[in-house]
C-alpha cells in the first residue's frame, strides 16, 4: 500500500529536520575547534579540526578555515613539514583571510629551521608586495599576535646582511639598524656606515663589534675603525685601532695594512717609536706593496738624522724596489760617500760612490754628485788622470740636473784644475782655474788659491808677466795667501836675474808675514839670490839661520848642502882645510845661536830642547860646545833651577882647557 501523503509529508519533515540538525552539529563542532584555538588548546583543537575535515571533507562549509587553523595548530605544535604545507595551502587560497598570517608563520618556521634563503625570499616578496600584518590578530588568533613579529629582528638582520653582501649599503643599513644585534651584524652595520661616509657611527659600531675578540672579523673591524678615525682626524684613536689590528695574526694581509697605517700615523706625529715600527714592517713584509712608502719614510727619518748606514739597511730590505726607492738608495749611497770623504776615509768613500754610479741615473743630482766624489777620491789617491775624467763627467752631468749645475760645482771645477795641474797639463789646468776666479759664488780663499794656481800654470808655461799678475791678484783677493804669491813673484825675479829685487820682495814678505809657513823656503831663496849675485858671506849667514831656525825642515838640509858647496868654493880659493873649518864652525854655532835667540825671546823650554839635541848630535868646535853649556846654565837660572846652573858651570870650568873668553864668562856667572 502506497504511503499516504501524510506519511510522505512526515518523512520529508523528518529528513529536513535531520539536515538542519546535522548542519547545526557541524557548526557547533567547528566553533568548538575555533574556540579551542582561541583558548590556546592547540592539540585538542587540531584533533577536532582534523575530525571535522575527515567527516565533512574539504568542500564543506568552514573547511577552508579549518585547514588554515589546522596549519596554525601544527605551527604551534612544531609538526614537521608545516612550512611546506603552509606554502602549498597559501598558493591554493591566496584570497583567504588566513593567507597572509600563514605566510608570516611560514617565514618564522623557515628561520627556526635555518632555511634562511627561503625565509629571506619570502620576506622580500612580502616587503615588495607591501604585506604587513596588523596586531593584535583577529579572533581566534589573537593569542598568537606576538608570533607575528617574533622573528622580525632575525629577518631584518639577515636581510641587512644579505644586502650588505650585495653592496647595497644604504638599504642594508635600514634593516641592520632595525634587526637583532650580533657581532656579525654590528660589523656589517659599521662597515655600511663606513662606506656611506658616516665615520663617527662607523668607528663606534666597528669597535663595539670587535670587542675583545681576535679573529679575522675583529681584525678587519679594528683596521677600518682606524681609517674612520683618521677621516675624523682623531689620530690617537686611529693609532690605537691600527695597533690592535696589527697585533692580531688572523689574517696576514690585514695585519700588513694595519701595521703600515700604524707606522704612517706614528711618522706623521714624529713619535719616538716610529723608526722601530717601520723597521718591523720591512722586516716582516719586505715584498709588500707598502714596502716602498715605508722605506721612503724610514729613509727620510734616517736622512734627517744623517744616519745614512741605517737608511741604506732599510732600503736594502725592500725586495722589489720601485724607481722611487732606487732613487732614494742612490741618494743615500752618495751621502755615505760624501760623509766618508769628509772623514778622510777615501777608499770607503770611493766604494760608496762607485756603487751609486753603478745604479745609473736614478736621481740625476745624486748621480752627478757621486762622480764628483769619485773624482775627488781618485785625486787624493794620486790617480790624477782618472780624477780628471770623473770630474769632467760630474760637471757635464751637473748641467743636466734640475739646478743646472752640481751643488759642489765650484769645488769640482777647482779639483779638476788641480788634477790637470798634477799631470802637468798647465794649459787645461789654467782654463779650469780661470773658471773658478770668474765664478760669483766662490769664497775669497778658494778664489785666491785659484789665482795662485793660475800663476803657477803661467810660470810653468814661462809666461812670467801673466804669472806675476795672477800672484798679485791672489794677494789682493785673500791676504793670508799673499806670502806664497810674494815668494813666487820673488822667484820669478830671480829667474829674470833681478836678484836684488828678489831679495827685496822676500824681505817684504818676511816683514808682512812674520809667521809665514813659507819662511824657510823664503830664506833659502834669499840665500840663493845672494849666492847667484856673489854675496857669499850674506848667503852663508842666511843658510846658517835656516839651520838654526828650521832645523827639521827640508830647507835646512838644502841650506847645509849650499854651505858645503860654498865651502868647496872657499877651498878652491884658500884651502880645503880652511873651508872645512869654516863650515864646521858654521855648523857648530848654528844651533847655539838659534837657542840664544829663543832664550832672548823667553822661549826657555824650546831653547833647552834645541841645545840638548845639538849636544847629543855632537858640537865639533869646543868653543861652541862651551858656549852651549854656558847658555844652558843661563836657561836653568832663568827658570830658577840654580843648583843645575851652578853644577853645569863648575863641570865646564873643570873640563874646559882653552885660554879664551869662556873662562871669564864662567867666572862671571859663578859669582852671581
Amino acid at each position: 500500500m502506497a504511503p499516504s501523503l501524510y506519511m510522505k509529508g512526515c518523512v520529508r519533515l523528518w529528513l529536513a529536520g535531520l539536515a538542519i540538525g546535522m548542519a547545526a552539529m557541524n557548526v557547533n563542532a567547528q566553533q568548538t575547534a575555533v574556540k579551542a584555538v582561541a583558548d590556546g588548546h592547540y592539540f585538542g583543537a587540531r584533533q577536532q579540526l582534523e575530525q571535522f575535515l575527515d567527516e565533512k571533507g574539504e568542500e564543506a562549509k568552514g573547511a577552508e578555515e579549518a585547514q588554515a587553523l589546522t596549519l596554525v595548530c601544527d605551527y604551534v605544535l612544531g609538526r614537521p613539514a608545516t612550512a611546506d604545507r603552509m606554502e602549498a595551502w597559501a598558493k591554493e587560497h591566496p584570497l583567504s583571510e588566513y593567507a597572509d598570517v600563514l605566510r608570516v608563520f611560514r617565514r618564522n618556521l623557515l628561520v627556526k629551521d635555518r632555511r634562511f634563503e627561503e625565509a629571506l625570499q619570502s620576506f622580500f616578496q612580502d616587503e615588495e608586495q607591501g604585506v604587513h600584518i596588523g596586531t593584535p590578530l583577529a579572533y581566534p588568533l589573537t593569542g598568537l599576535s606576538d608570533e607575528v613579529n617574533a622573528y622580525n629582528g632575525v629577518l631584518y638582520r639577515l636581510a641587512g646582511e644579505q644586502l650588505y653582501d650585495q653592496r647595497e649599503y644604504s638599504q642594508a643599513l635600514t634593516y641592520l639598524d632595525a634587526g637583532e644585534k650580533t657581532r656579525t651584524s654590528l660589523y656589517k652595520q659599521g662597515m655600511c656606515h663606513y662606506y656611506l661616509g658616516a665615520f663617527p657611527a662607523a668607528y663606534n659600531t666597528l669597535v663595539e663589534s670587535a670587542g675583545v675578540e681576535r679573529d679575522e672579523m675583529a681584525q678587519n673591524a679594528w683596521l677600518h675603525a682606524g681609517v674612520a678615525a683618521l677621516r675624523m682626524n682623531r689620530k690617537p684613536d686611529a693609532q690605537k685601532a691600527f695597533l690592535s689590528a696589527s697585533g692580531m695574526n688572523a689574517n696576514g694581509n690585514l695585519r700588513e695594512q694595519a701595521l703600515y697605517n700604524y707606522a704612517l700615523t706614528l711618522h706623521e706625529q714624529d713619535a719616538v717609536n716610529t723608526v722601530a715600527v717601520m723597521e718591523q714592517f720591512l722586516q716582516e713584509f719586505p715584498s709588500s706593496q707598502y714596502a716602498t712608502p715605508v722605506s721612503q719614510c724610514l729613509t727620510e727619518a734616517y736622512m734627517m738624522k744623517k744616519d745614512y748606514s741605517k737608511a741604506l739597511t732599510a732600503i736594502n730590505k725592500v725586495t722589489a724596489p720601485d724607481a722611487g726607492t732606487q732613487a732614494d738608495k742612490q741618494k743615500v749611497l752618495y751621502n755615505l760617500a760624501f760623509q766618508e770623504l769628509n772623514a778622510n776615509r777615501v777608499k770607503e768613500a770611493l766604494a760608496y760612490a762607485e756603487q751609486a754610479i753603478a745604479m745609473g741615473k736614478q736621481d740625476a743630482e745624486a748621480y752627478a754628485e757621486s762622480y764628483y766624489v769619485k773624482g775627488d777620491c781618485n785625486y787624493r789617491l794620486g790617480n790624477h788622470a782618472q780624477a780628471a775624467n770623473d770630474l769632467n763627467v760630474a760637471i757635464t752631468l751637473g748641467k743636466q740636473t734640475p739646478g743646472g749645475q752640481l751643488k759642489n760645482s765650484g769645488f769640482a771645477q777647482y779639483s779638476l784644475g788641480y788634477a790637470l795641474f798634477k799631470q802637468q797639463k798647465y794649459n787645461g789646468a789654467s782654463t779650469e782655474f780661470r773658471k773658478i776666479v770668474e765664478m760669483a759664488n766662490v769664497n775669497s780663499q778658494v778664489k785666491a788659491d785659484a789665482y795662485n794656481r793660475l800663476g803657477d800654470c803661467y810660470l810653468n808655461m814661462r809666461n812670467y808677466d801673466e804669472a806675476v799678475a795672477n800672484y798679485q791678484k791672489a794677494k789682493q783677493t785673500y791676504h793670508s795667501l799673499g806670502d806664497y804669491a810674494m815668494l813666487q813673484e820673488a822667484y820669478i825675479e830671480g829667474l829674470k836675474g833681478n836678484y836684488d829685487k828678489k831679495v827685496d820682495l822676500i824681505n817684504q814678505m818676511n816683514a808682512e808675514y812674520p809667521s809665514s809657513s813659507q819662511a824657510a823656503k823664503a830664506l833659502y831663496e834669499q840665500g840663493r839670490a845672494y849666492v847667484l849675485s856673489g854675496r857669499d858671506d850674506e848667503a852663508a849667514a842666511v843658510f846658517g839661520s835656516i839651520a838654526m831656525k828650521y832645523p827639521d825642515s827640508e830647507y835646512a838640509q838644502k841650506a847645509r848642502e849650499e854651505l858645503t858647496n860654498m865651502a868647496a868654493n872657499i877651498a878652491m880659493q884658500d884651502s880645503i882645510a880652511a873651508a872645512q873649518d869654516s863650515i864646521a864652525t858654521e855648523v857648530a854655532k848654528t844651533p847655539v845661536l838659534a837657542a840664544q835667540q829663543l832664550f832672548n825671546e823667553g822661549e826657555y823650554q824650546q831653547a833647552e830642547q834645541l841645545l840638548n839635541k845639538a849636544i847629543d848630535d855632537g858640537i865639533a868646535k869646543p868653543y861652541w860646545l862651551a858656549r852651549a853649556f854656558i847658555l844652558m846654565s843661563d836657561i836653568y837660572r832663568a827658570q830658577e833651577r840654580v843648583i843645575e846652573a851652578k853644577q853645569t858651570l863648575e863641570s865646564l870650568k873643570a873640563n874646559y882647557k882653552e885660554e879664551d873668553e869662556i873662562k871669564e864668562m864662567i867666572e862671571q856667572r859663578l859669582q852671581q
